[in-house]
């Protein structure tokens, strides 16, 4: 199986733009499972100069529904996503009907209404079993259920101050579970991209550009 971690360069708010990217890195990728960073399409709420997150929501989902997934491709995609409940910071499976949605919000979505997501999710694609953890949810860990897996996405999106931190805490999760860990952020104004592969010790990191990591999985 092979997976194409997709890091896109976007602007704050600029959702059709930001998609226009999207969309050429998915048409350059050669992965059978293609996956973005949190908020790819928009990048993150702010404490300041915050947007509403219910017009980021309803953006996102116009933009998501003209994606081009080759055909055996899927894509997995975080936003904002609109529920009966309520907003929530959601991974989607495209074409699937699959998500799983952010256990543990931080201050800024919590501030702006969002809600947890209710559980844990185990995804099966292409013969391999995965589940994804969004940003404050690594932190959480010890409160998530992890099954028996072949892999965890981490979706997430690192700055110059987190980075050491936050890898730290990846790697001290991959050695724990003996797990693969494919870790998806972003390059933006005020992220810096390092997606990366996470063997325990092994750090295959693609650096702080747009581009694509790809990644062979046995």
């Amino acid at each position: 199986m092979k997976i194409s971690l997709l890091q896109p360069y976007i602007e704050r708010g600029d959702i059709i733009n930001n998609a226009i990217h999207i969309q050429a890195l998915i048409n350059q990728a050669e992965g059978d499972l293609l996956v973005l960073p949190e908020y790819g399409l928009t990048r993150s709420l702010t404490l300041a100069n915050s947007p509403d997150p219910f017009v980021w929501a309803e953006k996102c989902a116009r933009e998501k529904a003209e994606f081009k997934i080759p055909a055996g491709k899927f894509l997995m995609i975080n936003s904002l996503v609109m529920f009966a409940d309520g907003l929530r910071n959601c991974c989607e499976l495209i074409p699937t009907s699959d998500h799983y949605c952010k256990l543990f919000p931080d201050e800024t979505e919590q501030k702006a209404g969002i809600l947890p997501g209710v559980e844990s999710k185990v995804f099966s694609l292409g013969g391999k079993r995965f589940s994804v953890l969004i940003c404050f949810d690594l932190a959480n860990i010890s409160n998530i259920p992890i099954p028996k897996l072949d892999f965890l996405l981490f979706i997430f999106h690192f700055t110059p101050q987190n980075i050491v931190h936050v890898m730290e805490e990846v790697q001290a999760a991959s050695r724990s579970l003996n797990l693969p860990i494919l870790v998806s952020s972003l390059v933006s104004d005020y992220n810096h991209g390092h997606s990366a592969y996470v063997d325990q010790n092994l750090v295959i990191a693609l650096g702080g550009q747009a581009g694509i990591l790809e990644v062979n999985l046995e």
